[in-house]
């Protein structure tokens, strides 16, 4: 059996690689918390020298951690109310800002899962280090339509149980690349706030049965490049503010809190790497369906009760072999090579 024909492996994609190899160790040592992005909400401003002299080196430095953190960038107007992108939304803008009263005074400050709050030039690579590859209690999943009016569905499910009863839930509207030359030089702008889908205070919502959810709809400004438009979610907590974790609709999701996951002796695979027959040694009772995704989260093909798939037509890379059945998961990593 083969599945070259079901996938053709798109480079595009590959800035979220970092996410899904990170899932994986997860979802490989048997541990069913899902991984905590790093909440990052940059307030700049378009005037600003010093966010020009900043800004571009702290970007350069992200790529590294594609796929691990989500960004928001804000523009509350200080010190210059000229900004572009204060002028578009300064109400909701300013309310960000108001926010964290009393740890932001200017532009660009970096504020952290809510809590640390830092120069552009201050978030090195050694504190995204600290700030990514963690897990949380809270998987936050985002759903949207496309089109010129959109639905966004979010679920919320507490994996450890009892960790938060009441949350703050916020959710923003953000536009991927905006291409302006700005007056302080910077051209190219990234996760340009834009609105809130929600209440700009954010909404309390129920956690105390382990798990909610919230529908908003909203519907795009003819301003905006449809194709970079996206929203993100994140839980904070009512008192510290602590961002617990966010999500976006480009986060693929392999666990499930309400899921067993079984032992990891159930399923083993070889040779890995492999470059022509991948081979299952199957310790589950009853029938069972073996499942192969790409590290993007996209699914290439499920058998039934295989005990061998031919890969030597794949795509060479690293995959994900899913076995289920009908009392739960195990999820491997397996890597392509080429023959």
């Amino acid at each position: 059996m083969t599945f070259q024909t079901l996938h053709q492996f798109s480079n595009t994609l590959r800035p979220y690689l970092y996410i899904f190899l990170l899932a994986i160790t997860h979802l490989a040592s048997g541990q069913q918390n899902p991984l905590r992005y790093a909440t990052l909400e940059l307030f700049t401003n378009t005037p600003c020298p010093i966010c020009a002299s900043q800004n571009p080196a702290l970007f350069n430095r992200l790529q590294a951690f594609e796929g691990q953190y989500h960004l928001i960038s804000f523009y509350p107007g200080k010190p210059y109310s000229s900004c572009v992108f204060y002028q578009s939304n300064i109400p909701d803008n300013t309310a960000r800002f108001d926010f964290y009263e009393g740890n932001i005074f200017g532009t660009p400050t970096v504020a952290i899962n809510g809590l640390d709050f830092k120069s552009s030039n201050g978030v090195t690579n050694a504190v995204m280090d600290a700030a990514t590859g963690n897990e949380s209690w809270l998987q936050v999943q985002v759903q949207e339509t496309s089109g010129e009016d959109r639905t966004v569905d979010i679920t919320l499910e507490d994996f450890v149980g009892g960790s938060l009863e009441t949350g703050r839930l916020f959710a923003v509207i953000v536009e991927k690349v905006v291409d302006f030359a700005a007056p302080n030089g910077e051209t190219t702008h990234h996760n340009v706030f834009r609105d809130f889908v929600g209440p700009a205070t954010g909404e309390d919502i129920d956690l105390s049965s382990g798990s909610a959810s919230r529908t908003y709809n909203y519907s795009l400004d003819s301003g905006w490049d449809a194709d970079q438009i996206y929203v993100i979610a994140w839980v904070s907590d009512p008192v510290t503010k602590e961002i617990y974790n966010s999500g976006t609709r480009f986060d693929s999701v392999l666990i499930s809190a309400t899921e067993h996951i079984l032992d990891d002796e159930a399923l083993s695979i070889y040779p890995n790497p492999v470059s022509s027959t991948l081979n299952f040694d199957v310790q589950v009772t009853g029938d069972y369906t073996v499942t192969v995704y790409s590290v993007l989260g996209e699914k290439i093909g499920s058998w039934e009760n295989a005990l061998m798939i031919d890969v030597k037509d794949a795509v060479p890379g690293m995959y994900l072999v899913r076995l289920e059945n009908a009392e739960g998961y195990v999820v491997k990593r397996v890597v392509v090579k080429q023959n």
